[in-house]
């Protein structure tokens, strides 16, 4: 059904540790199987890898230990012919590692990340954002290529933020879902 919408991929289907129902899914299915995005070490990818259990490999560089662990499992990916995501939905520090990332690999096409998260869209001097063809330039400025505004940071941490989530309601319908969530600094 979801091949006959133009759906690119079906993130997460299954439960995480299901390795045998990856591979069994990945294979039957015409739409792209996405996993990984718990993945912790490119150990835990190998053999999601090696049993061809995903389409998609979406490793987090806040999970696995940063930018040099994503490039071990992204070259394994490659080496098992597996595209490769990464998974930035946390902070825009994560996203900007992730778009780094993708502009060295051969086939990095996509980051996946929450346009909705002021994590992402608050926190920095110049805000990372999409050009006019939706793609997400990779950040220039040294570093990571971004820069952190400290003002607005205390502010979320003191004030706290509304984020938006998608949720099945008790009706069965998708809904979008508003909290505030308050962290106070010690």
């Amino acid at each position: 059904m979801l091949a006959t919408y133009g759906v690119y991929w079906f993130e997460e289907p299954l439960a995480p540790d299901d390795l045998e129902g990856y591979a069994l899914l990945t294979r039957e299915s015409p739409v792209k199987i996405a996993h990984g995005e718990v993945l912790t070490r490119r150990q835990s990818f190998l053999p999601y890898l090696e049993k061809r259990a995903a389409d998609i490999v979406q490793p987090d560089a806040t999970k696995v230990g940063g930018l040099s662990e994503m490039r071990h499992i992204a070259c394994l990916a490659e080496a098992h012919g597996i595209e490769l995501v990464p998974h930035g939905w946390n902070t825009a520090v994560g996203v900007a590692a992730d778009a780094h990332l993708v502009a060295t690999l051969p086939e990095g096409a996509f980051v996946e990340f929450n346009t909705d998260n002021p994590l992402v869209e608050d926190i920095l001097e110049e805000p990372l954002s999409l050009d006019s063809d939706g793609r997400l330039p990779v950040p220039t400025l040294p570093g990571l290529g971004i820069r952190i505004d400290a003002e607005r940071l205390i502010r979320l941490e003191t004030e706290g933020f509304a984020s938006s989530t998608w949720a099945w309601d008790e009706s069965g319908e998708y809904t979008d879902r508003f909290e505030r969530t308050t962290a106070k600094h010690p």
